[in-house]
């Protein structure tokens, strides 16, 4: 399950099976915030979406409904997203949209190419995954740093003995 995963990569690939097998959001995708290049790259995603827009975008700083909600933070389904003014694609095959935001972490994006697909119940089911998802990255995260610190601290002490027997050859 998702607190299983050892990676954030992995947490997608189970969100998004979860996402298409428990919630039936088929055509859907997690991108996950990367604060190297301040983007929201594609990390695993159906291949019912692949199937309907291709090669899955990164998504930058303004240039997308996706960010609008990743960096608002609340759920939403839109009925049409040829009527959203932030719209990514104007050319796509898709019609409605359901966006998850996964806190600091990243989005889940399902799509349809049918008007008004999605509803108040598909939000609110959806956020409770979204909560599972962000626990199980936010563990990940916790479990890195811990690595971290325990290699710096490791290292702390490696310099350590190399002083201490340096200074009790003297």
């Amino acid at each position: 399950g998702l607190l299983d995963a050892d990676t954030s990569e992995e947490v997608a690939e189970v969100g998004v099976e979860a996402a298409r097998d428990v919630l039936g959001l088929q055509a859907c995708a997690i991108h996950l915030y990367d604060d190297e290049v301040d983007e929201l790259v594609p990390n695993a995603s159906t291949t019912e979406i692949q199937d309907l827009v291709g090669e899955l975008p990164t998504f930058k700083k303004g240039d997308s409904i996706a960010w609008r909600v990743y960096s608002e933070g609340s759920p939403v389904a839109i009925d049409d997203v040829r009527d959203d003014p932030d719209i990514y694609n104007p050319e796509t095959a898709l019609r409605s949209e359901l966006y998850l935001p996964l806190g600091e972490f990243g989005i889940l994006i399902a799509g349809s190419s049918t008007l008004s697909k999605f509803d108040q119940q598909d939000e609110t089911i959806g956020e409770l995954l979204a909560t599972h998802l962000v626990t199980a990255l936010r563990q990940i995260e916790q479990e890195q740093e811990l690595r971290d610190r325990e290699y710096a601290l490791a290292e702390r002490n490696e310099r350590l003995e190399q002083f201490a027997s340096m200074v009790s050859h003297d």
